[in-house]
This record gives C-alpha cells, sequence and structure tokens, in this order.
C-alpha cells in the first residue's frame, strides 16, 4: 500500500487527475501516430519505401519543431501554446487525410506528414511544467513525473492495438483519424485545466520570461539523454533482428520490454529511495546496458524475454528522471524550452542509434547490434558521472539557486 498512497497523495493535488486523464490521452498521439501513417502512407503508395519517407518525415519535424513550440510555450503561455498548436494540428491532419484519400506522390504525402509532426501541440511540456512548477511536494513531483513516463510506456502497448483494430474494422485512414481526434481531445482537455491556469500565473509572475539563459549542467544532461534514446533505437533495432534468428514474434520481444518498462515506472514513482536521481538514472543506464549486453551472444527465447524484461524495467524510469533532471536546471520562465530540448534529444537520439544499429546488424551480426546499444548506455552513464565543475556566478540579474527551487533530487 505504500507505494499506492504516494500516487494517491500525488493524485490528490487539486487539479492534477485531470491534467494526468488529459496527458495520457495526448501520449496516445505517440503510441499511434507513427504505424497509423506507416500503414496510412502504404496503402496510398502502394510501397514501403514511400511509407517509410512519411514517417520518418513526421519524425524529423517533430524533432525540430519541439523546442520551437517550447519557446512559444514559455513567452505565450501554456494555454494559449496548448490551443494554437490543436488547432493547426487538426487542420494539418485533415490535409493528410485529404492528400492520403487519393493516389499521391509519395513526397507529397510526406510533406504533409512533416506539417502534421511541426504541429503536433506541446503537451509534453505543458504537463512537465505544470508538474514541476504548479506541484509543491518534491515527492509529489518525483511519483507524477514517474507516472508520466508511465503513461509513455503504456501507450507503446496500448496504442498499436487502437490503431490495428481500426485498421481490421475500417481502414488505415480511420486510423489516421482516430489517432487526431484523440490528441485533439487530449490537447484541449489539458488547456482547459485549472492547473494549467495556474502554471501560467505562476509563469507570468517572472519578468524575464522571454529571455533565455543557457541553464549550467544543462547540456550534459541533454547529451546523455541522447546516448540513452541512442541505445533504446538500437535495442529495438536488435530486438526485431533477434526475433527472426530464434524464430520468434517481434511483437512480442517489444511488448515485454514494454510490460517490463511500465512496472520499472509503476515502482520508481511509487517508492522513496535514498540518493540523488542523477545517482538513479546511472544505476538505471548501467543495469539497461549490460542487460543488453547480454543480448550479444543471441540467446534462444527464454532467457531473451526477462532479459528484455530486465531492459524495459531498467529504461521505466528514465523518462521521469530526465525530465527532473531537465527542469532541475531550467528556470520557471525556460521549463518549456528545456523540455522541448529534451523531446529533441530523444528523437535524434533514438534515429541516429536505429540508423547505426541497422547498418552493423546488416553488414554484421545482431549481437554486434546490442553492443552498439549497450556502448551508448553506459556512454550515458559515464557522461553523468562527470565531475563537475565549481558553480560560476550566476550572470547578472538572475539570482543565485535561481531555478534549482523545485529541485527534485
Amino acid at each position: 500500500m505504500g507505494a499506492l498512497s504516494l500516487y494517491g497523495a500525488a493524485l490528490r493535488v487539486p487539479g492534477i487527475p485531470r491534467v494526468v486523464i488529459a496527458l495520457f490521452a495526448c501520449r496516445l498521439l505517440a503510441g499511434m501516430v507513427s504505424l497509423a501513417l506507416l500503414l496510412a502512407a502504404e496503402d496510398s503508395t502502394g510501397g514501403f519505401a514511400g511509407a517509410g519517407l512519411v514517417s520518418g518525415a513526421y519524425a524529423v519535424a517533430l524533432t525540430f519543431t519541439a523546442p520551437v513550440w517550447g519557446h512559444v510555450t514559455d513567452a505565450r503561455g501554456l494555454r494559449k501554446s496548448l490551443l494554437v498548436a490543436t488547432v493547426l494540428q487538426a487542420a494539418a491532419f485533415t490535409v493528410f487525410l485529404l492528400v492520403a484519400a487519393g493516389e499521391p506522390h509519395p513526397a507529397l504525402l510526406a510533406a504533409a506528414a512533416f506539417v502534421v509532426g511541426a504541429c503536433t501541440p506541446p503537451s509534453g511540456a505543458v504537463s512537465n511544467s505544470v508538474f514541476t512548477g504548479y506541484v509543491t511536494g518534491e515527492q509529489e513531483r518525483k511519483t507524477l513525473l514517474a507516472l508520466s513516463g508511465l503513461l509513455t510506456e503504456s501507450v507503446f502497448i496500448l496504442g498499436p492495438l487502437i490503431v490495428a483494430g481500426a485498421v481490421l474494422l475500417f481502414s488505415p485512414l480511420a486510423a489516421v483519424l482516430a489517432t487526431a481526434v484523440i490528441s485533439v481531445a487530449g490537447a484541449l482537455w489539458l488547456a482547459g485545466a485549472a492547473a494549467v491556469a495556474a502554471a501560467d500565473r505562476e509563469r507570468a509572475r517572472h519578468p524575464d520570461r522571454d529571455r533565455f539563459v543557457w541553464p549550467p549542467g544543462q547540456l550534459r544532461i541533454l547529451t546523455a539523454i541522447a546516448l540513452g534514446a541512442v541505445a533504446i533505437g538500437a535495442v529495438q533495432v536488435t530486438t526485431v533482428a533477434h526475433a527472426d534468428g530464434i524464430d520468434g514474434s517481434a511483437g512480442l520481444l517489444l511488448a515485454v520490454t514494454a510490460c517490463g518498462g511500465v512496472l520499472g515506472s509503476l515502482l520508481y514513482g511509487g517508492v522513496r529511495l535514498r540518493g540523488s536521481q542523477t545517482a538513479h538514472l546511472v544505476l538505471a543506464l548501467a543495469v539497461y546496458g549490460l542487460a543488453i549486453a547480454t543480448l550479444g551472444p543471441e540467446p534462444g527465447l527464454l532467457l531473451t524475454l526477462p532479459l528484455l524484461f530486465l531492459v524495459g524495467f531498467a529504461n521505466g524510469p528514465a523518462d521521469g528522471i530526465e525530465a527532473a533532471l531537465v527542469s532541475e536546471r531550467a528556470t520557471p520562465e525556460t521549463r518549456a524550452r528545456a523540455f522541448g530540448l529534451l523531446v529533441s534529444a530523444n528523437w535524434i537520439g533514438f534515429a541516429a542509434g536505429s540508423a547505426l544499429t541497422g547498418y552493423v546488424v546488416e553488414h554484421t551480426t545482431t549481437g554486434a547490434g546490442a553492443i552498439v546499444g549497450s556502448a551508448a548506455a553506459l556512454a550515458a552513464a559515464a557522461v553523468l558521472l562527470e565531475r563537475r565543475r565549481p558553480a560560476r556566478t550566476p550572470p547578472t540579474g538572475t539570482p543565485a539557486g535561481k531555478g534549482t527551487e523545485h529541485a527534485a533530487s
């Protein structure tokens, strides 16, 4: 009951249950959109080459526009940025559906998918800003950020099932439409939350909210996050390749990894642990890296399943810890930009890990792909262990200690 009591305390903070429910709907976008766009593009163009281009265009757009939306959120407010992005996203999805309904050239469909990605509402940045700026209790913040990570893990189980059901019952375009409806509804529900309005009022009290000061130590954290994402991309490619070698189902193996992530996030958010969150992340990355390395000899199915569960279990809490560390180094007026950079670091790392590991597996062995992932995870841990230099005098107009009032370490 100890774990449940911590979650109960966090969810009793006024206005937070609505934010969590809305965030879950928004998170479903991540679990649905890539697959839905891929299937719709394959159906429209008749080939996977064009479909891959469409899926990649969406990911590239999201990677490079997340910090832009973060800047808009910090400068114009959480609620206003959500509403603007949601309207634009609804229009972008409409254009994609109209284009895909014909027999479009893959480049045209890719351009439409790029616009969809560029108009993705900054729901993660907004909710994390609420959790770290509106919620005052340190343990409650940690639990809510862990819960956010748990939602991320769970949507990669539920999202593909919703897409598969829509395709089976209707069509690939129906899956895209379902994705759009869920995302738009979640973002609108989040924008209307009282806790979002309260966080906006807190943000407005800072006169320097249009001025960005790069926080000390933030680049090191983002580098570690990107390297960790390289490992995640490597694991996905390696798992798919390994499934072929053991006559297993890649979907089953990835689902086992996701289940481990859900349990890891759930337990991390429900217990009180000693030490800083940086130490927790280092430990998680080390376990993650060693577990991936054990996949190198390409074990049989009976050993692969618990290993992948351990990989997910170690990685599950990472999303919440990373958000806490990024927030810890940001000021109240730059939180959304910091969270936007977190999104970019994750996507860039994931894309690099997927591409590199795909090349390695194609030209060497599946085991070599596992080594790539293991090395990336251990390198991320090493970056975090790097000794910090003595703090410099803060810039003029920035009080010492600013941005650490919500530290979650």
